[in-house]
């Protein structure tokens, strides 16, 4: 098939135009992600809205998984995902994509640490803020956190 010099022009300008869409795409995800964890001026409110995002994603990773025709999601998907279906706790989605192979362990393991940590939280009456021992220990703990900053001298 011969194609005429317009054509074949537009086709990189085309995928530029592709992978600058996806990169705005990407750019607008991270940016609501900062701006749903900015929006809290607590450390509860932070790891609220971090699991609430990571719910999203383990939801998001669960669909993938399942087939995709509208007869399965109807009567077999959405059941187990239901809030009284088998899948309907967020741990128990977790560990269904941890064991498919969806997540690495290290993944599954901050996942569920920072489940636990806002557990903890709310049922501690403390307030605590990001620089406090009860906070930065299992910050520490997270793999995704490679290195902590140095404390600010007081």
């Amino acid at each position: 098939m011969m194609h005429s010099a317009a054509q074949v022009n537009l086709r990189p300008d085309n995928r530029l135009s592709d992978m600058q869409a996806i990169m705005e795409q990407t750019q607008a995800f991270e940016n609501r992600v900062l701006e749903r964890l900015n929006a809290g001026k607590t450390v509860r409110s932070f790891l609220i809205a971090a699991v609430e995002l990571l719910t999203e994603a383990v939801n998001i990773l669960v669909l993938q998984v399942f087939r995709k025709d509208d007869y399965a999601v109807k009567y077999a998907v959405e059941p187990l995902l239901d809030g009284d279906g088998p899948l309907g706790d967020l741990s128990v989605r977790l560990k269904l994509i941890y064991g498919l192979g969806v997540l690495n362990r290290q993944e599954y393991e901050d996942a569920e640490l920072l489940m636990a940590l806002r557990e903890e939280l709310n049922h501690d009456g403390n307030e605590y803020t990001f620089t406090d021992d009860e906070i930065l220990g299992p910050f520490g703990e997270l793999h995704c956190v490679t290195a902590l900053p140095p404390a600010p001298p007081f």
